[in-house]
């Protein structure tokens, strides 16, 4: 699966959940909580998804499975 954020009007809300749930998708709907903590989480995401892009890249070395538990 592919995760997406976008941002839609309240209006549009409705037709686009039922749309990606008639395909299986999930929603998770960002204004639901805290909105501190969403913009928390977004930027940790945009940071893990930098992270392993560079280690796709070659640029920066993984940690070993071996070494999760010892951080």
């Amino acid at each position: 699966m592919t995760t997406l954020i976008i941002e839609i009007p309240e209006a549009e809300v409705t037709d686009i959940s039922n749309f990606v749930k008639s395909r299986g998708g999930n929603i998770f709907n960002a204004n639901a909580g805290d909105e501190n903590s969403t913009i928390d989480e977004l930027e940790s995401l945009k940071r893990g998804l930098k992270e392993a892009l560079l280690i796709k890249d070659g640029k920066l070395k993984s940690i070993p499975y071996s070494e999760l538990w010892n951080e």
